[in-house]
């Protein structure tokens, strides 16, 4: 079996009830476990009566969904194991995923672990810590399974998502409390149905559009269905964060995707907003930025790494630094404290001053990510397969011209300032 590991370390994920088999081979491994959990509850645990159509409906939907998803499992992360809860308390959407998920999945669960069985490995919930919060049972592919999928040649083109159940792709965070935000309901109507009506044709887009990718650094295929964008809001407002994320690519190196990704059959190129974030806030200020490198400040000449970390701390703290940043040190000078260097940048953006401090950093994100969400709608109507990543976007090499023109209007009509869009290609350092 080839395995299918991410540039990122694997970790244990929750349970996805949204796979579902596309190929007659993985949907014939579905029947013979469906068949095989049939005859083990006639012997077993038999039932006094049939069930109804609309109940069999459920439990074959129950089944597919775990059977897909330990798939999925084994096929991209071997040695990891799927948090789902056993719980009786917990069933349906909210809980697990899926409204069909009820508590009928515990016993398919624990039936398809017996020895009889033999389908998937189980860790009960008493001996597994989840890092979700709380605990959680986990699974994973039994070697058994493992063997079906070997001798059925099973792939992950072999499965697909229903996409009613891949979830909101507008999601909205508390504020972070110990540093942990937690999930709250979006607020009904406008803003958040256009938004979602956005997402929504994007994914779709995506979902049907024809990108591949070479088999990562160790030999193993990545998971190029993978293909969900959500956009993620902070501090409980819709008018803070939304950047554009998700997708397989988000997780590979700048350098693999640059190396790896084909975009109908042609390798992509990278378009990054240069000084993406200080070119927003001058424009929320309605005033235009300095000519040149935002990031190169005078007396600050050689540390253009440090003044960017100094830059996006003094957007995003709601009071004055007291240090360096993290990681800042060694890209700034050592005989300047950061007051010194904080001055100088202040002298040469005088009119951030009114946005630094003042925590406007998520404020910043919603406005890079609506000129994100703009660019691939416009460029979905040209026509233009384009991946999200940060404030950049993967679009074949023909289209970069075409693209950064899109990119540079778009950034134009919703920052009030000009933008700047450099692009990446396949060798660049």
């Amino acid at each position: 079996m080839t395995a299918v590991t991410k540039d990122s370390q694997p970790k244990n994920k929750r349970f996805n009830p949204s796979r579902q088999p596309t190929s007659e081979g993985a949907k014939a491994l579905v029947a013979l476990v469906r068949k095989e959990l049939l005859h083990y509850e006639a012997r077993f645990e038999p039932r006094q009566r049939a069930r109804k159509a609309a109940d069999q409906v459920r439990f074959d939907r129950i089944i597919s969904a775990i059977v897909c998803d330990l798939v999925h499992g084994a096929l991209t992360d071997p040695k990891t194991w799927r948090h789902i809860s056993l719980s009786k308390r917990k069933q349906g959407l909210e809980s697990v995923g899926a409204p069909f998920m009820t508590e009928e999945r515990i016993r398919i669960i624990e039936w398809m672990s017996k020895p009889e069985m033999d389908w998937l490995e189980l860790t009960k919930a008493s001996q597994a810590r989840n890092p979700f919060g709380g605990q959680q049972s986990t699974i994973r592919a039994s070697g058994r399974l493992r063997r079906h999928i070997n001798e059925g040649d099973l792939q992950l083109a072999d499965f697909g998502h229903d996409v009613t159940l891949m979830g909101d792709p507008i999601v909205l965070r508390s504020a972070k409390v110990r540093g942990k935000a937690s999930n709250l309901p979006v607020p009904p109507g406008e803003p958040a149905d256009i938004y979602r009506a956005e997402m929504l044709q994007i994914n779709a887009w995506l979902a049907a559009a024809d990108i591949e990718s070479d088999l990562d650094s160790q030999g193993n295929e990545r998971d190029t269905g993978d293909r969900w964008v959500t956009r993620i809001f902070n501090n409980g407002s819709l008018d803070e964060g939304g950047r554009p994320t998700g997708g397989f690519w988000s997780s590979m190196s700048g350098k693999s995707r640059l190396n790896d990704l084909r975009i109908h059959g042609e390798p992509v190129v990278s378009l990054d907003y240069g000084q993406c974030g200080i070119r927003i806030a001058y424009g929320m200020l309605g005033v235009e930025p300095p000519a040149g490198d935002l990031y190169c400040v005078p007396g600050l000449e050689r540390f253009r790494e440090g003044v960017k970390k100094v830059f996006i701390s003094q957007f995003f703290s709601s009071k004055e630094l007291g240090r360096k940043p993290q990681g800042s040190a060694k890209h700034l000078p050592r005989h300047m404290s950061i007051r010194e260097v904080e001055e100088l940048i202040l002298r040469h953006h005088q009119p951030l001053r009114a946005m630094f401090y003042r925590g406007a950093g998520m404020a910043i994100q919603r406005r890079e990510g609506d000129i994100l969400v703009r660019c691939l709608l416009d460029l979905m109507h040209r026509q233009i397969v384009a991946l999200p990543v940060y404030d950049c976007l993967l679009v074949p090499r023909s289209a970069a011209q075409e693209t950064r023109l899109v990119m540079l209007n778009c950034f134009r009509a919703i920052a009030g300032v000009d933008g700047l869009v450099v692009a990446k290609h396949d060798g660049d350092e």
